[in-house]
């Protein structure tokens, strides 16, 4: 299975229409949003994804009631509140918005992969047998905008960047 892990959009309206693209070209089935999604509008950009997104609030929500009135209409989104535990093909995967929460939760051994966001910067480390990763900013601001694409037969993460 393909899954698309992403964090902090922040509004960035045009560059989320050529991230969830990518993200179809390429046989995305999953997708993981780690936080800062902010305005319940980029759920209409999020709309055009071909497959399941899972998400959670970051530390900058937006209208959280507004967010959580249109998630009731989007069965293909599954909220998960502040932090995020699923199955995602074979990899038991944890995913939260803080990286001091994600390195705890790494460190425990419980979860194949853990993602954070919240520094806007790509960054990934091995704990004994967790992958920890932050796939950088779809906003583009610290670095150049971007994702990760996870592979979850072959465990493998490849930073994509949005053209």
């Amino acid at each position: 299975m393909k899954i698309a892990v992403i964090s902090d959009s922040h509004d960035h309206i045009w560059n989320m229409r050529r991230m969830v693209q990518q993200a179809n070209d390429l046989g995305v089935e999953l997708m993981i949003h780690c936080g800062d999604l902010i305005s319940p509008f980029m759920l209409e950009e999020l709309d055009a994804f071909r497959g399941k997104i899972h998400l959670i609030f970051g530390n900058n929500s937006g209208d959280q009631v507004l967010l959580m009135k249109r998630l009731k209409t989007r069965p293909q989104v599954q909220f998960h509140g502040w932090l995020g535990i699923i199955t995602a093909g074979s990899l038991r995967v944890a995913f939260v918005h803080a990286p001091e929460i994600a390195n705890s939760i790494a460190r425990s051994g419980d979860f194949d992969m853990v993602f954070f966001g919240h520094t806007h910067l790509w960054h990934m480390e091995k704990i004994r047998d967790t992958i920890l990763l932050n796939p950088g900013e779809i906003m583009g601001k610290k670095e150049p905008a971007g994702w990760a694409l996870i592979d979850s037969e072959t465990r493998g993460v490849k930073q994509v960047l949005i053209q």
